[in-house]
């Protein structure tokens, strides 16, 4: 059987910096799960959002740039068939799972029982109601951010094109807003509430993904100056220095305004600047790397899962580190290709049969 994935990353259009970045992302955060094996590895979750804001930016500033038309309905589908399937399959088919491994020692491991408790993660609202947790089911947390940011930042767009005048100097004055607004909104949570909300509220993220919508724009309208820069690596240099300092300081120094606050707002500005540095640099012979990150998406999903099942049966040693990494890498495989590609060329047919309906509706 030939792999989608091998075919995809070999792709012209792919951008191979990105799928390097994204690989290391999520394998800093399934490290981290296994007790904590990498220190500070959920920082990958910071760099998947600037990732996602960069890549699902991109798709709609390419749009504003031609001056297409830019259909918000269209948009979200367009989402939905990447994201939706594979999520709703996880939520159903792995709760099923944690009853049965779980229902006699971690009953409360599953939301199965509560209704109400299930709709925070059927409707996408499960990082602000709050509620007891369900350790491998409440990292859904950032896709529930993802999911607001796929409502805010179109219209957001859509409402910056419908301007008469000055269109790109306010998509950057908008995108600033979005970075500035998320840090004042971080800054107010820490102040106005007691509670650890920040760290997961969408609100408090956007500026995490405006920082790579800041880079698709970019690379938009001045990627033809970026790449003439012969020492554009040092942006990541710079990032990587930085983000060395930042985290020295947060684990030499307990600042908690600096930990809440100022931490997750800076990380996120180091990943902008080391995918700017890299942004342009061939990484295609990089297969290995790419090809775990093209199932990414999924083994986020399944990994916590995964992981309070072989520490229970296993217990935590280096060898059972081994079997969480493979069996929750062979899950995201078997679940791409189950449901995340076969969702694809649904969506593919159905974004054609839309795109057909465009064309004959009268003018």
């Amino acid at each position: 059987m030939k792999l989608k994935s091998l075919e995809v990353i070999q792709s012209s259009d792919r951008i191979s910096s990105v799928d390097v970045f994204r690989a290391m992302a999520i394998l800093a955060v399934v490290i981290f799960h296994f007790n904590g094996y990498l220190p500070y590895g959920y920082l990958g979750v910071e760099l998947f959002f600037v990732i996602s804001g960069l890549l699902v930016g991109g798709i709609l500033i390419r749009k504003f740039k031609r001056n297409d038309r830019i259909n918000f309905f269209q948009f979200i589908l367009q989402r939905g068939f990447k994201i939706w399937p594979s999520y709703y399959w996880f939520l159903f088919f792995g709760w099923f799972i944690a009853f049965l491994i779980f229902h006699n020692d971690h009953p409360g491991y599953y939301p199965i029982s509560n209704l109400k408790d299930v709709s925070r993660y059927a409707f996408f609202y499960q990082n602000y109601k709050a509620a007891p947790g369900h350790w491998p089911f409440d990292h859904v947390w950032s896709l529930c951010v993802e999911e607001h940011f796929y409502i805010l930042l179109p219209i957001m767009i859509i409402i910056v094109k419908a301007m008469m005048e000055n269109k790109r100097a306010m998509l950057f004055m908008s995108i600033a807003a979005l970075i500035v607004g998320g840090f004042i909104l971080k800054l107010l949570g820490y102040y106005l509430t007691n509670s650890g909300e920040a760290y997961s509220v969408t609100h408090a993220r956007i500026d995490n993904l405006g920082w790579g919508v800041l880079l698709a724009a970019l690379v938009s309208y001045h990627g033809d100056a970026f790449r003439k820069v012969k020492k554009i690596y040092l942006f990541f240099v710079v990032g990587l220095l930085l983000f060395v300092m930042a985290l020295f300081i947060r684990v030499y120094f307990e600042f908690e305004f600096y930990n809440r606050v100022i931490f997750q707002s800076l990380a996120a500005f180091c990943f902008f600047l080391m995918l700017l540095g890299v942004y342009y640099h061939d990484f295609s012979k990089w297969k290995s790397i790419r090809f775990i990150s093209y199932y990414s998406y999924n083994w986020y999903l399944w990994h916590p899962l995964t992981v309070v099942a072989v520490k229970k049966y296993l217990g935590i040693s280096p060898g059972s580190f081994m079997v969480y990494m493979a069996i929750s890498f062979l899950a995201a495989l078997f679940f791409t290709i189950l449901i995340e590609e076969k969702f694809l060329m649904l969506r593919g047919r159905v974004m054609k049969k839309h795109m057909q309906g465009l064309a004959l509706e009268p003018r």
